[in-house]
């Protein structure tokens, strides 16, 4: 591979990065610089590591990993010893490992292609022009905060580097080891997308299986250690996010994950094309090297990653964030196959550069104009993960100037965690080990369906937050539907009513519902901001 190919794709990767992002801004109409509500949640995690108090969700609270990604909250706390306000630090982050996501598919796609006979630069090209065309996953990859672009770009770093192992070129040490120790600590699901990726590469590729059992040492060593360390510092193996979301009945777990594929399958754009594709080409692979062990089978090791992350998020159940968020990663290798296809077709016809220009062209034109559309119609339900972040750090501001503060329980956890200084419950468990611990199996609402009524009446916080919902003028108050799945009925509860009042919030124009304690309402008394209601005066909508 000459170093003119390595610097078209590293451009490519770059324009394709640039524009990616800015079609996912533009057809969402605008994304502010604060990130989604599961990013802060991490992120109050990394203020805190960064300030000295430790992995915790209060200060001076319990030891909990409700991040989920080890080495994302490890690296935005420190973003955090360098500014209070990282927020253009971390979307560069993000961006920048987008970049390398994009660059190691354009890559992988280029060493397939020419191993067999075809067009290097159609096959870089085609991959380009599909991620244009979803730039859904630049939305979620650079906007949203999360640790997605880090994971994706490990796995396509892991990838790339084990094609190029089973093409013949010996995989660098440096590389493997480095993939097999950090995807253990991106997600606990990044060990068995360690192990099975250079596994698979042990019997495909033709040599440097010394370095390859290494990796898998390596991502052994580092799962155990990481699981270790946790045993030892929260008491539990896995991230508190497990246990508050997965449920311990497996063939609910499975039917769930299997409706999310499917729905993935035949809602994304080119989705089904591209899975389609992955078939037809893994198994013709797989039945060449099956009859003639010489031939190299190295489209297998990016296939088994795209096959593998289906079936993983198919077995823990899925998700309800818009546009499959947990498929976002790999969005960079779905167009592999499609695209090594094409340029070995193209490369058998021998056209000219000059020839293949205006068809490229034509070809990202009509697979933009097939895309955008999904992606500008689902905007709503993308954009409201923004403003539900912006709701919440605007509460949480307004209650940190209320006195006396008091402990609050919240369904979304993170905005306000950004902002409030007070002790915080998390009602839905993420950030809370006796919650996600009360209920093993979940029934209601996917990944938030742990609320417990006993943990919650053990503790009684003094406010209830709901303050995404509308805060209503007049003599009724809307407040969250009465036949909510998420807090089990709560506010229809006779003890509740009787151990609780509803009051407005209010400040500068700002209005926001919540229900607060007798007792705490009596110590903040006639505060021209908290105004109570009487039960009668309220309207629960569904």
């Amino acid at each position: 591979m000459t170093g003119s190919a390595r610097g078209f794709d590293l451009a490519l990767a770059a324009a394709v990065t640039v524009l990616g992002a800015a079609l996912a801004w533009g057809l969402v109409g605008g994304l502010p610089l604060i990130g989604i509500d599961d990013a802060s949640i991490t992120r109050s995690y990394s203020e805190n590591i960064a300030a000295g108090h430790g992995y915790v969700y209060n200060v001076g609270g319990e030891r909990v990993e409700g991040s989920t990604t080890l080495l994302w909250a490890l690296g935005v706390a420190g973003l955090y010893l360098l500014t209070s306000a990282p927020e253009i630090l971390i979307v560069t982050a993000c961006a920048a490992l987008a970049w390398g996501a994009v660059f190691c598919a354009l890559r992988t796609a280029r060493h397939l292609a020419e191993a067999e006979g075809g067009h290097g630069s159609v096959a870089a090209g085609t991959v380009a022009a599909f991620l244009v065309a979803a730039p859904g996953y630049f939305a979620w990859a650079v906007w949203t905060m999360m640790e997605l672009a880090l994971w994706s770009a490990l796995i396509a770093w892991l990838v790339l580097t084990l094609v190029r192992g089973a093409l013949g070129a010996a995989a660098p040490l440096g590389p493997l080891l480095a993939a097999a120790l950090l995807l253990p600590l991106a997600r606990p699901e990044g060990v068995a997308v360690a192990v099975g990726l250079l596994a698979l590469a042990l019997i495909v590729a033709p040599g440097g299986r010394g370095r390859i059992a290494a990796a898998i040492g390596a991502a052994l060593v580092s799962f155990a250690a990481v699981t270790a360390w946790r045993l030892s510092y929260f008491g539990q193996p896995f991230p508190n996010t497990f246990y508050a979301k997965v449920s311990s009945d497996r063939m609910q777990d499975l039917t769930d994950g299997a409706k999310y594929t499917l729905g993935f399958l035949l809602g994304s754009p080119f989705a089904e094309l591209l899975f389609v594709a992955w078939i037809a080409g893994a198994a013709w692979i797989a039945v060449r090297w099956l009859r003639d062990r010489r031939r190299g089978a190295a489209l297998l090791i990016p296939a088994a990653a795209v096959f593998g992350f289906l079936a993983i998020y198919s077995a823990l159940g899925g998700d309800h964030f818009a546009l499959w968020r947990f498929f976002q990663p790999i969005q960079p290798l779905l167009p592999v196959a499609a695209a090594v296809g094409l340029a070995v077709a193209v490369g058998r016809a021998a056209p000219g550069p000059r020839a293949l220009a205006l068809p490229a062209a034509a070809a990202v034109a009509g697979l933009a104009l097939v895309g955008w559309p999904h992606y500008h119609q689902a905007r709503f339900d993308l954009r409201k993960e923004f403003v539900l972040n912006a709701q919440g750090i605007d509460f949480g501001t307004f209650l940190d100037g209320v006195a006396p503060r008091p402990s609050v329980g919240v369904g979304p956890a993170g905005g306000i965690a950004l902002s409030y200084d007070g002790h915080i419950y998390d009602l839905l468990g993420l950030n809370w080990t006796e919650m996600a611990h009360a209920k093993p199996i979940k029934v209601g609402m996917r990944n938030h369906a742990s609320f417990d009524k006993a943990t919650f009446w053990a503790h009684e916080p003094e406010v209830v937050a709901i303050f995404n919902r509308p805060c209503g003028e007049g003599d009724t108050q809307p407040f969250w539907a009465s036949n909510d799945d998420a807090f089990d009925d709560l506010f229809e509860d006779p003890r509740f009513r009787s151990g609780y009042r509803p009051v407005r919030f209010r400040e500068a124009g700002a209005c926001w519902p919540a229900f607060a304690r007798p007792d705490w309402l009596r110590a903040v008394g006639s505060d021209p901001a908290v105004e109570v209601l009487e039960w009668t005066a309220v309207e629960l909508i569904n």
